[in-house]
């Protein structure tokens, strides 16, 4: 297996900094990206898990970074 990082965050979180509101139902830390690391066989497979995690229809914005 090999790690894999990836940079996390939430694009409506970030909408709602960039004007000076809350997001009603998503930690503004979200707004920032936050790194995370996955053990995964493949980039692909790291990459499904982390999308599964935070999905893009629910405004989650994923980059693969290592």
């Amino acid at each position: 297996m090999s790690t894999y990082v990836f940079s996390v965050y939430n694009a409506e979180a970030r909408d709602a900094l960039d004007n000076n509101r809350e997001h009603p139902h998503i930690s503004m830390r979200w707004a920032t990206p936050c790194r995370f690391s996955v053990e995964a066989e493949s980039p692909q497979a790291a990459e499904s898990c982390i999308k599964e995690k935070y999905p893009r229809e629910k405004g989650f914005v994923t980059k693969r970074i290592h």
